[in-house]
């Protein structure tokens, strides 16, 4: 069977406007969306695909990010 591959396309939205700030394909990903509610708290939504290897591969990179830490 051929391995698996995901498409992730993200748009920005900003009224009637889209435009794609990511467009990229990978064999795994873990994404997390959000929306700031009225007193500053996010609220998000996370999905991820892929293999498990590779899964905790990518979270542990983003664990360890400087600027996501920050």
């Amino acid at each position: 069977m051929p391995e698996l591959s995901y498409r992730i396309v993200c748009y920005e939205l900003d009224d009637d406007t889209e435009t794609v700030i990511l467009d990229t394909t990978a064999r795994a990903f873990i994404a997390v969306t959000g929306t700031l509610d009225e007193h500053g708290a996010m609220h998000g939504k996370g999905t991820h695909a892929g293999p498990l290897p590779l899964l905790k591969r990518i979270a542990r990179l983003i664990a360890e990010d400087e600027q996501l830490a920050n």
